[in-house]
């Protein structure tokens, strides 16, 4: 009994010199922390944890035969491939991706667009639907003709619905551009059709196109193969995609794009697993066939780690 009441009173007397040494303990460690410079600090990060495609070895470096070209890896925010990314050149309807943003930040889907007098007239050959003067539908059935069918008359119409004027609306245009820091573009209408200094970069049109894409209405209007709209008399109007490659299984949108000026020009979104693939092609020679090309190529010949 005697040993164990020894014990206990070493302990009681551990416990109550201990704390004071741990104080000090404590208080000189805080004392030393405080003697680092600010200098030889180390910030916090914000790192994304994401895993980065890499050309696997012995693979050939791609050649493409457009004008302008880019591969982009969406997950990593990296550039696979590009030829001439910042030269500003005709973009036909890829323009449309413009004329969709502008009219998707300042109006919701449900209201009510009356088909504006005064349009600018279009040849016959210049894609459109036919829409009347006067005439009153969804915006939100305008946008599918805009991007799906990539309709002419439809585009001119919103212009002037919401700024009254071509000119209004591509003077929003540009400033979005500017805005969005798309610094090789310049738009002289909604459209896309051949006009002197109406011209955009891949690598401008890539980064409007990570813009859209992250509107989940946007990519399910941009993978649609064929619909149907109604006026608010409920005429109807079919649709059929402008872009070929909707047809591969893993190809979802995005827009094409046709003139004289502007050639062949193609914007993809690809996805295989967790990994997606935007490809841009202007005046390409056969756009459907390279863009595919182009996706496959970067799923096939990189692995990403």
């Amino acid at each position: 009994m005697l040993l164990v009441a020894l014990a206990l009173l070493i302990s009681i007397i551990q416990l109550t010199v201990a704390p004071n040494a741990l104080l000090q303990s404590i208080s000189s460690s805080l004392n030393h922390s405080s003697a680092i410079t600010k200098e030889s600090r180390i910030g916090y990060v914000n790192t994304p944890y994401v895993t980065m495609p890499e050309l696997k070895t012995g693979a050939l470096p791609y050649a493409s035969s457009a004008k302008a070209a880019i591969i982009y890896d969406v997950g990593s925010g990296k550039t696979l491939y590009e030829k001439s990314p910042t030269e500003s050149i005709p973009i036909a309807s890829l323009t449309k991706l413009m004329t969709a943003l502008v009219i998707m930040q300042n109006h919701s889907p449900n209201e009510i667009v009356t088909i504006p007098k005064g349009l600018p007239v279009l040849g016959s050959a210049d894609q459109k639907i036919g829409v009347v003067e006067g005439e009153k539908f969804k915006l939100s059935e305008l946008m599918q003709a805009l991007l799906v069918y990539s309709a002419n008359d439809v585009a001119n119409s919103l212009a002037v619905w919401d700024s009254d004027s071509i000119d209004g609306f591509t003077n929003k245009m540009n400033l979005y551009a500017k805005q969005w820091g798309l610094d090789n573009s310049h738009y002289t209408n909604p459209t896309g059709l051949d006009e002197t200094n109406h011209q955009s970069s891949t690598k401008d049109l890539l980064s409007l196109s990570t813009i859209l894409l992250h509107n989940a209405t946007f990519r399910k209007i941009v993978n649609t193969q064929k619909t149907t709209i109604h006026s608010e008399a409920q005429k109807p109007y079919t649709l059929t995609t402008t872009n070929h490659d909707l047809t591969v299984p893993y190809i979802y949108g995005i827009k094409t794009g046709l003139t004289d000026n502007a050639g062949q020009c193609l914007i993809l979104l690809a996805q295989k697993g967790n990994h997606e693939i935007i490809t841009v092609v202007l005046n390409s020679p056969d756009r459907f066939q390279e863009s595919k090309n182009m996706v496959d190529y970067a799923f096939s010949n990189y692995l990403w780690k």
